[in-house]
């Protein structure tokens, strides 16, 4: 291990001459865009990120060199993405307005005569949220006690709104798709008066700034997905699988900086999803869930080994959409991204009245809410501090409802479908509802659950360890098939058998649900697989003479 630590900083040391041996400038890590002032739009690319580019590609000709020479220690950065994150690493790519300690970058900023640095570095002033039982405030030289400050930066050529016009009309889902607002096919109508009314909006001061940081995004990737352990249908043989839904949410423990280009003023770490398995492997948690869910998902666990004799399986099942919302990452990435925006005082005073007193029947007022100004706003979402944990996800989810209506989008607050793109975890972005085998986990129901301390979003962990998954998310009465079977006999309480979506219902709602995979099933799940997914597996006889093998050992 000496050894490889000695090489691995040789190399290190190397390729930093590759990278130019110099430090990242303040202008490099605090500039969020530059004009663009040609017909194209094109992604600004700060020097560091240039160098990390090529440090990048350093590594993998290196990593290619000793695949070829069978030198096991350097080959692995033949793959691009072990690649970057030795770049990372060499670069200081990941090095951000929250590695510093609070004020030292206004320091290093005024140091250097970056003006623009140094405005932005106030950002650090607000403590990160990455320790959940830590209280969180915001110091009072940033927010005032008077509203939320704002980024001043220097002047600069404003980008046209036709510029800016074109970004959006080519953002917009083509046409033919589905609209997530109307559920209605998008028409070349739809999209010319959505941008028609997106132009009017970009008098307004706060939706200009958004759409200018907007424009010229930060390209380089935030989230790096971990390596997933791909199984076959056959590796479920013999196995009872338990439905666990959750969130699509992707894991990015050390935080994201920006929202497509907007920052945020601390750094927000993303813990959820299918994911969370894989970061957590060899720690004994494998889900993690508020306390009660996590008790009933638990029994569910004993049930299904009890009832069947064999090992019990957690099989994701992707939520909706929108299931994220209950998240913490969603609410405080778009209340962070509020001090970029310079939204008026009055605006946010508005808003904070909505949530306070209520939307009619709809939502009852929550005169608790602190306020989005508020130096408690990041302990309130969190239940930090003196909040409570146990409440804090109602109050987050009724934050982020409110804050993604139009009648606040469109007058600069941070846009949601921007917040769901960064933090969900792309291969489940446009799935349906209900489909599962992304990722699972090996239950343990000889324990029982026990709590998740360094999770933002939920208190309670569920024993188990990451196991794999399926090569692609199949539909659910796919992966459950005799579950949906009995599902589609079963009657609701108006006496009627349950609708599709009622069926999918049932993996979240249904405490008793399980599937033995026998060779029946895996069969099936192979057959689907084969047609649907691309994959090339063994059917019939490969199959029963596995099953039969486990019967007789």
């Amino acid at each position: 291990m000496a050894l490889r630590d000695s090489q691995e900083q040789s190399i290190i040391n190397l390729l930093n001459e590759q990278s130019g041996g110099m430090p990242i400038s303040a202008e490099d890590k605090y500039r969020l865009s530059q004009p663009y002032t040609g017909q194209s739009v094109e992604p600004y690319i700060t020097e560091s990120q240039k160098r990390r580019q090529k440090v990048t590609d350093t590594l993998q000709k290196i990593g290619g060199f000793t695949e070829n020479k069978g030198i096991p220690f350097l080959s692995s950065y033949s793959d691009p993405r072990t690649a970057r994150r030795m770049a990372n690493k060499i670069v200081g790519g990941v090095e951000t307005i929250g590695d510093f300690l609070p004020g030292s970058s206004t320091a290093l900023a005024k140091e250097r005569g970056d003006k623009f640095g140094e405005a932005v570095s106030y950002l650090d002033l607000i403590p990160g949220g990455a320790a959940v039982t830590a209280p969180i405030k915001a110091s009072r030289a940033v927010l005032k006690n008077k509203g939320i400050t704002t980024l001043k930066t220097k002047p600069r050529e404003r980008t046209s709104k036709k510029v800016l016009k074109q970004n959006f009309i080519e953002e917009h889902p083509a046409i033919g798709s589905i609209d997530n607002i109307t559920g209605n096919p998008v028409t070349q109508q739809l999209i010319k008066t959505r941008a028609n009314a997106f132009e009017k909006n970009l008098s307004i001061p706060a939706v200009r700034r958004r759409e200018e940081l907007r424009i010229y995004n930060n390209t380089n990737p935030q989230i790096i997905a971990p390596e997933r352990n791909i199984k076959t249908p056959e590796d479920l043989l013999g196995k009872v699988l338990v439905p666990v839904v959750g969130d699509r949410s992707a894991v990015a423990a050390g935080g994201i900086i920006d929202i497509k280009g907007v920052p945020l003023s601390q750094r927000i770490p993303i813990q959820g999803g299918p994911n969370y398995m894989i970061e957590n492997a060899g720690t004994g948690k494998a889900w993690a869930s508020m306390e009660e869910a996590a008790n009933k998902k638990q029994m569910n666990m004993l049930l299904a080994a009890d009832e069947t004799g064999l090992d019990p399986y957690g099989v994701y099942s992707a939520m909706g959409r929108e299931s994220v919302d209950f998240s913490a990452p969603v609410a405080t990435s778009m209340i962070a991204q509020l001090p970029a925006l310079n939204i008026p005082k009055k605006q946010i005073k508005a808003f904070n009245d909505t949530i306070k007193k209520g939307i009619g029947k709809s939502q009852e007022g929550r005169p608790d809410f602190v306020g989005l100004e508020s130096d408690e706003i990041f302990n309130q979402m969190l239940g930090t501090g003196k909040f409570d944990r146990k409440g804090a996800g109602a109050l987050r989810k009724i934050v982020v409802e409110e804050m993604k209506k139009p009648r606040w989008q469109n007058i600069g607050f941070p846009l949601y479908d921007d917040v769901l793109k960064t933090i969900n975890e792309p291969s489940l972005m446009d799935i349906k509802t209900g489909e599962s085998g992304f990722g699972i986990f090996k239950g343990n129901p000889s324990k029982s659950t026990f709590p998740e301390s360094t999770h933002q979003s939920y208190d309670t962990a569920i024993p188990g360890e990451y196991f794999g998954g399926l090569q692609e998310s199949v539909p659910p009465e796919i992966m459950f098939p005799k579950t949906f079977k009995t599902l589609s006999e079963t009657t609701n309480v108006t006496g009627k058998t349950l609708p599709y979506q009622q069926q999918v219902g049932s993996l979240m709602m249904n405490p008793k649900l399980y599937e033995v995979a026998d060779d029946q099933y895996v069969d099936q799940l192979i057959k689907y697989m084969n047609k649907n997914k691309g994959t090339n597996y063994a059917t019939g006889g490969a199959v029963r003479s596995g099953i039969a093998a486990i019967a007789t050992a």
